[in-house]
C-alpha cells in the first residue's frame, strides 16, 4: 500500500504545482508592447508633424523669396531702351525715325565695337561704319569736336584733348579721324585704352581695304564715307608719305562721287580713287586729316 500512497502523494503534488498561478503573467509584456507601440506612433506622428511644419516653412520662405524678385514691366523696359537711345544721341528725345530692330542692332554693334570685341566680323564692322545717321547736327558736332581737340593738342593739354575726342567717339564710334587722335593721345598719356583704339583703327582700315582694290581705277575704288577718311586710308593703310600727296579733289561720274588723291611716284604721279558713300543727313565734304 505504501507505494500506492506514495504515488498518489506524488500525483497530488504534481497537480498542485501544475495548478499554481504563474508569478509572471503573459498580459504584462503585451501591455508593455502596446505602450511601446503608442510611444512609437506618437514619435512618428510628431516627426511627421515636424517635417510637415518644416516643409511648410521652407515652401513659405521660397514663395517669399520669389515674391521679392523684381521684374520690370514692359513699359519700364521700353522706357529704359528709350533712355539709352537718348543718352547715346545726346538729345532730349530719342530718335524714332529708324525702326526699333535696326536701332537695337546698331546699339549692340556700337557697344561691342567700343569694347574692342574681337568677335566682330568684317561685315558687322562694315554695317556699323556705313550705317545711316539721321541726326542733322552730326556733321557740325564732329567738326566742332575736331577743332576743340586740335586746339587742346596745340596747347599741350593732352588729357583734356582725349576727353573731348571721347565725347565725339561716343556720338560716332567709327569716326576714323577721332580714333587716330585717340590712339596718339592715349599713347602719350600711357592710357590703358590705347590697345582698344588701335584695334578699332586697324579693323576699320582693314574693312575698307576689302571694299575695293588697289584704288588705281574707279572700278577698284575703295569705299569711304568722307574725303577725310580717304586721306587717312591713303596715309595709314597705303603708307603714302604726306609729302608725296600732291592734291585731292572730287568729281562725279555716272551719278557717283569720287575722291581722287594724286600722289608722287618715281615715274611722275598717279591717281588713287575712293568712292564716297556719305551716311550723314547733311553731308559736306571734309578734307582734313591727321
Amino acid at each position: 500500500m505504501k507505494p500506492i500512497y506514495s504515488k498518489i502523494a506524488l500525483l497530488v503534488v504534481g497537480l498542485g504545482v501544475a495548478f499554481t498561478p504563474p508569478l509572471y503573467g503573459s498580459s504584462a509584456p503585451r501591455r508593455k508592447k502596446a505602450k511601446t507601440t503608442k510611444s512609437s506612433s506618437k514619435t512618428s506622428s510628431s516627426s511627421k508633424k515636424g517635417k510637415g511644419s518644416s516643409s511648410r516653412k521652407s515652401s513659405r520662405s521660397r514663395r517669399g523669396s520669389r515674391a521679392r524678385v523684381y521684374m520690370p514691366t514692359a513699359e519700364q523696359l521700353e522706357q529704359m531702351r528709350l533712355d539709352s537711345i537718348r543718352l547715346r544721341t545726346g538729345g532730349a528725345e530719342p530718335i524714332r525715325q529708324a525702326s526699333q530692330q535696326t536701332t537695337q542692332q546698331m546699339e549692340l554693334l556700337a557697344t561691342r565695337f567700343r569694347q574692342a570685341d574681337s568677335t566682330l566680323t568684317r561685315s558687322e564692322i562694315k554695317e556699323l561704319y556705313f550705317a545711316t545717321d539721321e541726326r542733322a547736327d552730326t556733321e557740325s558736332f564732329l567738326n566742332k569736336i575736331e577743332r576743340e581737340a586740335d586746339e587742346l593738342i596745340n596747347q599741350k593739354k593732352l588729357s583734356e584733348a582725349l576727353q573731348v575726342v571721347q565725347q565725339g567717339l561716343w556720338r560716332t564710334p567709327t569716326h576714323i579721324g577721332l580714333i587716330k587722335r585717340a590712339c596718339d593721345l592715349s599713347l602719350h598719356l600711357k592710357s590703358n585704352r590705347f590697345d582698344s583704339y588701335m584695334y578699332q583703327l586697324v579693323e576699320l582700315l582693314s574693312m575698307l581695304a576689302h571694299t575695293g582694290g588697289n584704288t588705281l581705277t574707279r572700278e577698284k575704288a575703295v569705299s569711304v564715307r568722307s574725303a577725310s577718311d580717304a586721306l587717312l586710308f591713303e596715309i595709314h593703310w597705303n603708307e603714302t608719305p604726306r609729302e608725296d600727296i600732291l592734291s585731292a579733289r572730287e568729281e562725279k561720274v555716272d551719278g557717283k562721287t569720287y575722291s581722287i588723291i594724286t600722289i608722287r611716284t618715281g615715274k611722275g604721279s598717279e591717281d588713287h580713287y575712293y568712292l564716297l558713300r556719305s551716311t550723314s543727313a547733311s553731308a559736306t565734304p571734309r578734307t582734313t586729316a591727321r
